[in-house]
């Protein structure tokens, strides 16, 4: 068993590696034909194609709920519940919204967003608010922090700045 968790743990691993996502029913197909394939002793190949399967769907699951290129800098308004603690600092607060809703565009799961010089934000309040958005996007610098890596990470399809 423990030749099977090293085998799940190497094909969750791999998808970091590779410079781009297989197509997703490439990789749905993969562990299913090679299932049916490989013989009753290679269980470690099937765990290492179940991770690595698992991993490439969730992977292109956060990529598919990022804001769409053409909602790109401008301005809508929206309607969510703000999640998490929002941060205030030197007259900005920083905060999540969840469960946005525009009327005629389909939105990101998870917003994040800055509103300069506005009131005090809770969690839990329910906003609408007219928002400039944004891709989520870093800096190029190979040796600065990866900041477009880290709001893939954080689930979070857009960023904007409330108007």
């Amino acid at each position: 068993m423990r030749t099977g968790m090293m085998a799940l743990a190497v094909g969750l691993l791999v998808p970091l590696f590779m410079p781009a996502l297989p197509p997703v029913g490439v990789v749905v197909l993969l562990p299913v034909v090679a299932l049916m394939v490989l013989p009753f002793r290679s269980y470690p190949v099937a765990f290492l194609l179940f991770g690595f399967t698992w991993s490439c769907v969730g992977a292109q699951w956060a990529l598919n709920d990022r804001l769409s290129p053409v909602l790109d800098g401008e301005t809508r308004w929206i309607e969510g519940r703000v999640t998490g603690l929002p941060q205030t600092s030197d007259g900005v607060v920083r905060f999540e919204l969840a469960d946005a809703r525009s009327r005629h565009e389909k939105l990101p799961t998870l917003l994040r967003l800055a509103w300069y010089a506005g009131p005090p934000v809770n969690s839990g309040e329910r906003w609408r608010l007219a928002v400039k958005f944004k891709r989520p996007g870093g800096l190029l610098n190979p040796d600065a922090f990866d900041h477009e890596a880290w709001l893939l990470a954080q689930r979070v399809g857009a960023t904007g700045t409330v108007k």
